[in-house]
């Protein structure tokens, strides 16, 4: 759940707070007066793109941050985990707008491709840009398998054919070995017979390389230990001072502890005497060494600029050769069984898509009668939805066909693609209609709609007014209005206003209207442009109305 929304410096707003709660959250201001700037804001936490633009004229940089309950929404904590970031119930999602632009989740840097990775898992901002989203059948399809719980068969679909292609690339494969011929083969058994005869070893080149430099300075690396070794001997000061405390150390005991720290200090001087022998027995200073290693690393080097650039590289390389010329020993048989297994991978895919199809076509017909009563609630009498499939030329990871949600706003008329027939205010309350008969399978916690009632009044409000205080029982819900009969139904009613700042321009604030004598005046605003006792009176009507038919709105979602 969105619980505030901090903007600085964006547009007009020079500062604001914005607190929300559960339920319906109604946003209303006069025209101009910024209500679609909040929702704005909250878009770019969510990652959406930004301009310097949109900074306050006379400002550096405009800041957004939006803090969200997340301890309920397990898929945007498990992103955050992706992500590497520590899931915690707290989440701020912050944006920062200028020349220099920055994003932060939880005060951590992050990228905006990030911010709407989490975002998509929070919050679904639908205003008249997004309704675009009914115009893509892919976005349309997803819809339909949301509401008739086809999801978990969509991924089986999607792992099906991810199975049915990987078999495919590696019967494909097979089958280019099989037409390149001969001379393929025999080019790869070359390089197979270089890798295999060059001996390599994990780490040899970086061993050669330390034992090289080891031989180029052996005659320095004697001289060295040698005179090390000398120093050792004939420094007598270490036994003698040891020799004199122990005797002291009779005369005072407290002198025992110095006596056995002395000691300790030549016997480690005698191991590291020892050391150093060993060391200087084992240089080996033969000149026919040094060069059959610098032989070693030139075969080395040879083969890492063929195959790769490292040993790594290249033992990789070797055993891809060896598994792909163990297949072309028995290039039929293993045309064969790559062939079935193919063949078993795509009878699993079209099962799992046809399960799907039967599933998606139930869907559809399921929304399409359900979101047609909806819309018939909504004032659009005799609309009609409906959901049809089309099928694909190939089976995808989508499925074997994409869905078509077609609409008809007058009796009598034909069903046609929603995209090509249907007005702004149609799709505001299709959209709406959608969201009300699957709340119970929306899985995101918050919803906003900008413009919902773009195109709508009168009984028409009221029926969209009734359906968002229902999404309310299930979902947060953000909605900009400038309708009365829709804000009447308001949990938490904001108002965004419009005044001269401190320096003669303009400033927008947001305040939240705690008692029914401020909505009521803001509901009358609303209806006649100005607060008069007759329309003070209809909007307390209102009021009363909306808290009467609120009661309602809790058994209309599902």
């Amino acid at each position: 759940m969105l619980r505030q929304l901090q903007v600085t410096e964006l547009a007009l707003v020079e500062r604001a707070t914005v607190d929300f709660g559960p339920g319906l959250n109604l946003l209303t201001g006069e025209t101009g007066s910024g209500k679609s700037l909040i929702v704005d804001a909250l878009g770019l936490s969510l990652g959406a793109r930004a301009s310097s633009d949109q900074v306050r004229q006379g400002s550096d940089r405009a800041l957004v941050e939006a803090l969200f309950d997340a301890i309920e929404v397990p898929a945007a904590l498990a992103v955050l985990e992706t992500q590497g970031y520590e899931p915690a119930s707290d989440l701020v999602l912050a944006r920062e707008v200028g020349r220099r632009g920055a994003a932060r989740i939880n005060g951590r840097p992050a990228s905006p491709g990030q911010l709407r990775e989490v975002g998509r898992e929070l919050v679904g901002i639908h205003g008249q840009h997004e309704h675009h989203q009914l115009m893509d059948p892919e976005a349309q399809t997803l819809l339909v398998d949301a509401h008739g719980g086809g999801l978990e068969l969509r991924e089986r679909v999607a792992a099906a054919h991810r199975n049915w292609a990987a078999a495919d690339v590696r019967l494909q494969d097979l089958v280019r070995m099989q037409a390149r011929g001969q001379r393929e083969e025999e080019y790869l058994r070359w390089q197979l017979e270089e890798l295999r005869s060059a001996n390599l070893q994990p780490g040899e080149d970086e061993e050669l390389a330390a034992e090289r430099s080891v031989a180029r300075h052996a005659a320095r690396l004697s001289e060295l230990v040698a005179a090390a070794l000398q120093a050792l001997r004939s420094d007598e000061g270490l036994p003698q001072a040891a020799s004199e405390v122990r005797a002291a150390a009779e005369l005072d005991p407290r002198l025992g502890e110095l006596e056995r720290r002395l000691a300790a200090l030549g016997e480690e001087a005698a191991d590291v005497a020892a050391e150093l022998r060993r060391y200087s027995e084992a240089i080996d200073a033969d000149p026919g060494r040094l060069e059959a290693i610098e032989g070693r690393l030139a075969t080395l080097d040879g083969i890492k600029r063929k195959y790769g650039g490292s040993l790594d590289v290249a033992l990789a390389e070797l055993a891809r050769l060896e598994a792909q010329l163990g297949q072309s020993e028995d290039l039929e048989g293993s045309l064969a069984a790559a062939h079935q297994q193919t063949g078993r991978a795509r009878a699993l895919l079209e099962s799992a898509a046809g399960d799907l199809t039967v599933a998606r076509r139930g869907a559809g017909a399921d929304l399409g009668r359900a979101v047609s009563a909806e819309l018939e609630g909504l004032r659009l009498e005799g609309a009609v939805f409906d959901v049809r499939l089309v099928p694909r030329l190939e089976i995808g990871a989508e499925g074997a066909e994409w869905l078509e949600m077609l609409f008809s706003a007058n009796p009598g008329e034909a069903p046609a693609p929603l995209a090509r027939v249907a007005s702004g205010g149609e799709l505001s309350r299709v959209m709406l209609a959608i969201k009300t008969v699957g709340a119970e399978t929306d899985r995101l916690p918050t919803l906003v709609f900008d413009e919902v009632d773009a195109g709508i009044g009168g009984e028409a409000a009221v029926q969209v007014g009734l359906r968002l205080k229902a999404l309310g029982q299930t979902h947060q819900v953000l909605v900009v209005t400038h309708l009365a009969q829709i804000a009447c139904f308001a949990d938490h009613h904001l108002v965004v206003e419009k005044a001269a700042g401190s320096e003669g321009r303009n400033v927008v604030s947001v305040r939240e209207l705690s008692d029914d004598e401020d909505r009521a005046r803001e509901l009358a605003r609303m209806m006649s442009g100005g607060v008069t006792e007759k329309a003070l009176a209809r909007a307390r009507e209102l009021l009363e109305e909306g808290r009467r038919s609120g009661r309602a709105a809790r058994d209309m979602v599902g």
